[in-house]
């Protein structure tokens, strides 16, 4: 492994990964193999990720500071805001996101002006393939612009608040914060947050609002961790479904055990599910019981030799159009949609080997929301064109789906996993593809798709005709279920067929070949 052997060599390292399991992963990975190699230098490792306590992360950051830790193992979490010192290599596992994040990653190692050492291990996925056959994007590009949407009413709802805190608001502010002011202000006075005098808008509340806006994501909705130790009961309640052989906590329990991380509410129900397994610095807890009122997961340590993965179901429906146009020879549109997903079902897969071991059904409440995406639906002669290829439609659909997600977090500078995509047949009655957001509201990133469809097609048909393989691959059309969990390891394959190439490469053929619109 390529974290321990520049350990082992006596660098100090910093290794990035793309989700909270995939660090957990590699820091157990790690440690065992340094265990077996260089006995004591295992202690010299850790894992740093979002969802653990505060304290934790500052002593972290202390140790690897000072030298006393020689490696990390880490999410994005460590990728700003952090001066974690000169480190002698960067290990990014994974392509990151955008540009920017992959040069802010490479640039964790060197600082102290000494040479450096940074390697991206790419997946077999789209965007770290393109990237693989590609260097001159990744080498003579400027880091791209960030996207934000200042209309979003739950980014503006956060934004007045705290304006309203600082000075009170009048219809001139309206200037600064845009035409939908008044009606957000009025849902925040309707709530008991802000008071209106005299044509003036005063923070109302007790609270200090900056509090609640956070930097990393847009949901304040957070679960807690708790460890509950072995034996003790959870009370049983409506939304909470715990095992009944539990005996009830001890006092003397209850006071011992605590807190041991937080999770946000949409990574929860696909992360701390009942009988999840959930990875904390590389050691395995049950997942007891998650209380969905409470908003806690109460878990066990247990050694176990399996770690547990979601498996969801996902449904889109479209809410309203905001602009419709005609992009060679389709009709796109533009528009709100409901996007829904429930994890139905846990996979538990071996440590190592990652083979599949058992499936187990779970009943968790369907999880919605409300965003802005662009979607269109091969018209006849689209459909046809393949068809004469002797070829699948809606598996070219699938791959073009993909293509265009994949590609297009490269052109909007966001992270794959901040945009969804699906095929659907129930909204216009044939297969249709689906471009949405993955934030309440919408931040512009399936807006700037809709209006660079060209761009897309240019850029996936290239992708595909520079891919050496023949029938399809996760390098090109990518994996038949492309939105994994949020907490997915991305090393797990899929038991369903890759979508087909030449059936993709023929669609994205046909379009462009028609005259632009």
């Amino acid at each position: 492994m390529l974290t321990a052997g520049l350990l082992e060599a006596g660098a100090q390292v910093i290794t990035f990964t793309k989700s909270r399991v995939a660090a957990e992963l590699v820091y157990r990975y790690a440690r065992e193999r340094l265990k077996r190699i260089e006995p004591g230098l295992e202690e010299r490792i850790r894992p740093y990720r979002g969802g653990y306590l505060p304290e934790e992360r500052r002593k972290i950051e202390q140790a690897l500071f000072s030298g006393a830790l020689r490696g990390v193992v880490c999410t994005n979490a460590l990728e700003l805001g952090i001066d974690v010192g000169g480190l002698d290599a960067a290990v990014l596992i994974g392509a990151p996101p955008t540009l920017a994040s992959a040069w802010q990653q490479a640039g964790r190692a060197g600082r102290g002006g000494e040479p450096a050492l940074a390697v991206l291990v790419a997946y077999n996925e789209t965007v770290d393939q393109y990237l693989m056959r590609h260097p001159d994007y990744f080498f003579g590009r400027s880091p791209e612009a960030a996207v934000i949407d200042p209309h979003n009413p739950y980014i503006l709802a956060q934004q007045l608040a705290c304006a309203a805190y600082e000075l009170p608001l009048s219809a001139a502010d309206a200037a600064a914060f845009g035409p939908q002011m008044g009606d957000i202000l009025a849902a925040l006075e309707e709530s008991g947050e802000t008071r209106t005098i005299d044509a003036r808008t005063y923070w109302a509340n007790t609270d200090f609002p900056a509090a609640k806006v956070n930097l990393r994501t847009i949901s304040d909705n957070t679960y807690t961790i708790m460890d509950a130790g072995a034996g003790a009961a959870i009370e049983a309640r409506p939304g909470n479904v715990a095992d009944p052989r539990r005996r009830a906590p001890r006092p003397a329990e209850a006071e011992r055990h605590g807190v041991i991380g937080t999770v946000d509410a949409i990574s929860a129900l696909e992360l701390v599910y009942p009988e999840a397994i959930y990875l904390h610095e590389g050691e395995t807890y049950f997942v007891r019981t998650l209380d969905l009122e409470q908003k806690t997961a109460f878990v066990e340590r247990r050694e176990v030799d399996y770690y547990t993965q979601p498996v969801l179901e996902t449904n889109i429906l479209v809410r309203g159009e905001r602009e419709r146009r005609t992009w060679r020879g389709e009709t796109v549109i533009l528009g709100d949609v409901t996007y829904s997903w429930q994890t139905i079902a846990m996979k538990k897969v071996k440590f190592g080997s990652r083979d599949s071991i058992g499936y187990h059904p779970l009943e968790l409440p369907r999880l919605t929301l409300d965003t802005v995406g662009f979607w269109f639906a091969p018209d006849d002669a689209a459909r046809a064109a393949v068809a004469r290829a002797g070829l699948n439609p809606f598996e070219g659909l699938s791959g073009v789906r993909n293509l265009f997600l994949t590609l297009l977090s490269m052109l909007s500078m966001c992270d794959p996993a901040d945009l969804g995509g699906m095929i659907d047949s129930s909204n216009l009655g044939r297969p249709a593809l689906f471009v949405f957001d993955r934030y309440p509201g919408g931040l512009g990133f399936a807006e700037q798709g809709w209006t660079r469809l060209d761009e897309l097609a240019r850029a996936a048909r290239e992708h595909l005709e520079s891919c050496p393989c023949e029938g399809g691959c996760p390098s090109c059309v990518g994996l038949p279920v492309l939105r994994p969990a949020q907490q997915q390891d991305p090393d797990l394959g899929r038991a369903r067929a890759t979508p087909n190439k030449e059936a993709a490469r023929v669609l994205l053929a046909h379009w462009l070949a028609r005259n632009e619109s």
